[in-house]
C-alpha cells in the first residue's frame, strides 16, 4: 500500500470541509445567492461543513501512517545508545531501522503481514516468512532507496554478484557472509570497541536485529549504492557500545 503524507489536506475530512465552505463562499458572495435563509445562515452553513468533514471520515483512503508492528515486534536485540540522526543518513539504512524489532511469525499457521508485502513488492513466488529472509530485507531496503540490487536477491550469496567490492568495511555497505547450508547478507552500522562489526539486519534471530560479527567472518563488503564507492567519511564507522548480542541465528 502507498502511504499518503501526513498533512492536513491529505485527510478527506478536512477537504471535504473545505470543499463546502468554499461553494457556499462561492455561491452566496460571487454568484450573490441567497443559498440559505439569512436568518439561520451562520448555523446552516457550520451544520452543512460538518457534514462535509463526517462524509470525509467515511470515505475510505490509505492509511496516513507507517505499518504499526507491535503486533510483531518484541524487544530488539539491541537499540543504539543515541537515537539516530536521519539527516545525512543513507536512504537504504533509514528504511532498514524502521523495522527493528520485527520478527517473523514462528507458529508456521500465520506469517508477518510486513515481510509477506515484501515479498511481494519484490515479485517472489512463495508467499510465508519461513525461508530465509535476510536477502529479501536487504533488497527491499535497497528497492526502497532506488538502488540496484542483484536479480536473485532472495540469495544471500548472490550479493557477491553485484555492486563494488570494498576492501574495507563501510557504514551502509552490504556485508555477506557463508554459513552452513546457505549465507546470510546485512548491513555494516558500526564497530564495537574491540573493532569488531555491527551489522544490522533481517533474519538475524527470526527478526530484524543489530548483531556483532568478526570482519574474518564475511567474505565480501559491497557497496551498493548510487555512486561506485561511498563516501570516505562511511569508512569511519562508529563505535556502538550497547548492542552485545554476538550469536545469532540466521537460518
Amino acid at each position: 500500500m502507498k502511504y499518503i503524507q501526513e498533512n492536513a489536506w491529505s485527510f478527506l475530512s478536512v477537504r471535504y470541509g473545505a470543499y463546502v465552505a468554499l461553494a457556499l463562499a462561492i455561491l452566496q458572495s460571487v454568484a450573490d445567492a441567497q443559498v440559505l435563509p439569512a436568518n439561520y445562515q451562520s448555523i446552516l452553513s457550520m451544520v452543512l461543513v460538518l457534514g462535509g468533514v463526517w462524509y470525509g471520515k467515511k470515505k475510505y483512503q490509505p492509511e496516513l501512517h507507517p505499518p504499526q508492528l507491535a503486533e510483531y515486534a518484541i524487544q530488539p536485540v539491541a537499540q543504539l545508545s543515541t537515537p539516530v540522526q536521519q539527516t545525512g543518513d543513507l536512504v537504504w539504512m533509514i528504511e532498514a531501522k524502521k523495522y527493528i524489532g520485527l520478527r517473523e511469525n514462528t507458529s508456521k499457521t500465520a506469517h508477518n503481514p510486513t515481510i509477506l508485502s515484501w515479498l511481494k513488492s519484490l515479485g517472489a513466488w512463495w508467499s510465508e516468512d519461513e525461508t530465509p529472509w535476510c536477502g529479501v530485507f536487504v533488497a527491499h531496503c535497497l528497492m526502497v532507496a532506488g538502488v540496484k540490487y542483484p536479480t536473485h536477491w532472495y540469495r544471500a550469496l548472490a550479493y557477491l554478484d553485484g555492486g563494488t567490492k570494498l576492501e574495507l568495511p563501510a557504514y551502509g555497505c552490504v556485508a555477506v557472509k557463508t554459513r552452513a547450508g546457505g549465507g546470510h547478507v546485512c548491513f555494516v552500522v558500526g564497530q564495537t570497541a574491540k573493532g569488531d562489526l555491527v551489522c544490522l539486519g533481517g533474519n538475524q534471530n527470526n527478526m530484524v536485529s543489530y548483531a556483532i560479527y568478526k570482519k574474518s567472518d564475511f567474505e565480501q563488503f559491497r557497496w551498493y549504492g548510487k555512486t561506485s564507492r561511498p563516501a570516505d567519511s562511511r569508512y569511519n564507522l562508529p563505535i556502538i557500545r550497547s548492542v552485545t548480542s554476538a550469536k545469532v541465528t540466521e537460518a
